[in-house]
């Protein structure tokens, strides 16, 4: 069956990739005629694509580099990219320094936009970077900032940048576990933190959680907890105070080295401690301008761009990096669907956003509740999707919504800070297909024993070469031992991204099939197993003796659910109550993003020779049925546990479609 196109490029349509495309047709006496073209010259001639993206855009740095990267090394060699140059990535990010509109900060609390110019941007700027030198923060320290989407963040995030500090993010909603784990890892110099936040109209006062954390993790020498809200707890320093540290210095830009770390993100925790994945300033710097340029055809000071995320997801990163190209960012702090989808939509098209992001569970939602983009999203001429699977009935239903715009589903993670597939507004988007292979990552599909395979079939996302926007490091894994681990422990030679995709055969688009190991996805939002495991463990031993937690996306399904097994002491039964606890205590050590949809009882629980819980395989049951089970190799004894699971594979038809009291949140 033929694929819908749901956009088509207009005859005649000119834009900055075809601009940079002709710059190297010129410069390397090419005859590239299209993207395709353009994609197989970056994956091919990597030292050359690399440094004609440096000179091509506006890339600013007090030392330039004599080439970008040795060729000879393999992308499991860590080869390092522009040796020699120094920037600074803040540097870049302030790409304007007038009275234009840098920002248009949106909240529950007033839908009509804040906006900030570019200059007031920089003062703010300029006024955390003095009161962080004055508290003797530099290279090597730490700064955590517990938030919200808004400028402060955004902020906090330039200044540390500037001083050549390390940044590191959360989300407001996040629990104590969620944060032990992760600022435990980092003895972090300064923390800044709300003490109270917003919430689908409610106030949260979150300062004991927060005073308990810092109480507990290890700080650096002469540590700071400075609230961002009004009100300012008792043992933290107000904002005002912390401001008063300054001594009026200008806002200068440490030169730093292309691989100097930048900020920390967080791995799911699937396998225990999550991993901070560090990214570093030239390789943000580098990859962003390539997507916000070539990709997005940002650059006109007619461009406005909002993407739905928190400061505790990389997608929050990656958005922000829209400045490089002097794009007027839309920031919104709150729940999306508040005072209803309808009005919170308005209001962010309203801001005259011409490109517009979210994951597909909201776009999903928006549909439930007939909102009609159309009466107010006149100026938009790009969607863009990510976070999860974007998928063929949402793509048509967007492309009806907002009518036949770009589309642009990208999908990439937290150890790019940036995306190995992509789009672009040269080629057509097909429903429910992600449009190409971003520029510059030489990604390819293989099968268990690591061999390529063809168009139309299955396996697994690996990228064969270096790109510039790779991790520097791991948080604590100086050997690199962890990151090698991770990524090239599976394929020789080659990074080993975790998903599932196929390419098409006809229009050479790619579909990602969903995860190929344990991380739950449910909401754009990834989180791991052992996250849900430790609480269950923790705070119900005595009537939980074991638990299992998978993922269900069959073919029908818009968005990915999370089952939550349990088998209980001999005995009991699975209470309305305990189902209720269950649910809480998950959404108070994590976050409600992170409660299953399905909580159920089980007699026994699928376990391998070894004592792995079949965690994949039961996915396998759930999202494909009887299907999995025919095709399956596993030996009969597990095959029959997994079969005692194949109900749920149609869960509606046992259970409902209905869950607990507490419900995921977007």
């Amino acid at each position: 069956m033929a694929l819908e196109v749901v956009y088509q490029p207009p005859t005649g349509i000119r834009t900055r990739l075809d601009d940079y495309r002709e710059h190297v047709n010129k410069h390397y006496g090419l005859a590239l005629r299209d993207y395709n073209e353009l994609q197989a010259f970056s994956i091919e001639r990597t030292n050359d694509f690399w440094m004609s993206i440096w000179k091509y855009l506006p890339v600013k740095a007090s030392i330039q580099p004599t080439r970008a990267i040795d060729e000879s090394l393999t992308i499991d060699q860590f080869p390092e990219f522009f040796e020699g140059a120094r920037l600074n990535y803040a540097e870049n990010m302030l790409a304007k320094n007038d009275n234009s509109i840098a920002l248009k900060c949106i909240s529950e609390e007033s839908l009509i936009p804040h906006e900030v110019t570019w200059i007031q941007l920089r003062h703010m700027v300029q006024q955390l970077a003095d009161a962080m030198r004055s508290s003797h923060v530099s290279k090597g320290d730490v700064v955590c900032v517990i938030g919200g989407s808004t400028v402060l963040s955004l902020a906090l995030l330039l200044a540390t940048a500037s001083v050549g500090a390390t940044f590191s993010s959360f989300a407001t909603d996040a629990g104590e576990r969620v944060l032990l784990d992760r600022m435990g890892q980092l003895h972090p110099k300064l923390v800044f933190s709300d003490s109270t936040y917003g919430y689908n109209g409610k106030r949260h006062d979150i300062s004991q959680r927060i005073s308990k954390v810092y109480s507990l993790i290890d700080k650096a020498p002469g540590h700071s907890l400075v609230c961002t809200s009004e009100v300012t707890p008792e043992g933290w320093i107000s904002l005002e105070a912390f401001h008063r540290r300054g001594k009026g210095r200008p806002l200068e830009f440490e030169q730093l080295p292309f691989s100097h770390p930048l900020f920390v993100g967080f791995s799911s925790g699937t396998t225990g401690t999550p991993k901070g994945i560090v990214h570093c300033h030239g390789g943000v710097v580098i990859n962003g301008m390539k997507e916000a340029f070539l990709h997005r055809d940002f650059g006109s000071p007619k461009d406005i761009y909002y993407h739905y995320s928190g400061i505790g997801w990389v997608l929050w990163n990656i958005m922000i990096g829209a400045l490089m190209a002097g794009t007027t960012l839309v920031l919104y702090d709150g729940s999306p669907f508040y005072p209803s989808p309808q009005r919170c939509l308005d209001a962010v098209l309203e801001a005259g956003t011409t490109a517009f992001g979210a994951g597909p569970r909201y776009f999903s939602e928006l549909q439930k509740a007939n909102v009609n983009p159309r009466r107010t999203a006149n100026k938009v001429k790009m969607i863009l999707s990510s976070g999860a699977i974007l998928t063929e009935s949402q793509s048509k239903w967007l492309a009806s919504a907002f009518g036949p715009v770009c589309q642009i589903s990208f999908s990439g993670g937290t150890e790019l800070c940036g995306n190995f597939t992509d789009g672009t507004l040269n080629l057509p988007a097909y429903a429910g297909e992600m449009t190409c292979k971003a520029l510059g990552m030489d990604i390819d599909i293989f099968d268990s024993e690591g061999k390529p395979l063809p168009p139309g079939q299955s396996g697994e996302l690996v990228c064969k070469k270096a790109f510039p926007n790779m991790p520097c490091a791991f948080w604590n894994d100086p050997d690199r031992k962890r990151y090698y681990d991770t990524y090239f422990s599976t394929f020789p030679k080659v990074w080993r991204h975790g998903d599932f995709i196929r390419q098409n055969a006809q229009t050479k688009t790619l579909v990602i099939l969903g995860r190929s190991d344990g991380v739950l996805n449910p909401s754009g939002i990834r989180f791991g197993t052992a996250e849900i495991y430790s609480i269950v463990e923790r705070n119900f031993a005595g009537q939980i003796q074991d638990s299992i937690c998978v993922s269900q996306q069959r073919p029908k399904d818009e968005v990915e659910r999370v089952f939550l097994f349990v088998r209980l002491k001999e005995g009991d039964r699975l209470s309305p109550s305990l189902d209720i606890a269950i649910r809480d205590q998950i959404a108070k050590d994590l976050s409600r993003r992170h409660v299953p949809q399905y909580i159920v009882a089980m007699q026994e629980l699928p376990y391998n020779v070894n004592g792995k819980k079949l965690e994949i395989p039961l996915k396998g049951v759930l999202s494909s049925g009887k299907e999995y089970l025919a095709q399956s190799r596993s030996p009969a004894e597990e095959k029959a546990v997994l079969e005692s699971y194949l109900p749920y594979h149609e869960v509606e038809k046992l259970l409902g479609e209905g869950t607990g009291p507490v419900k995921a949140k977007l």
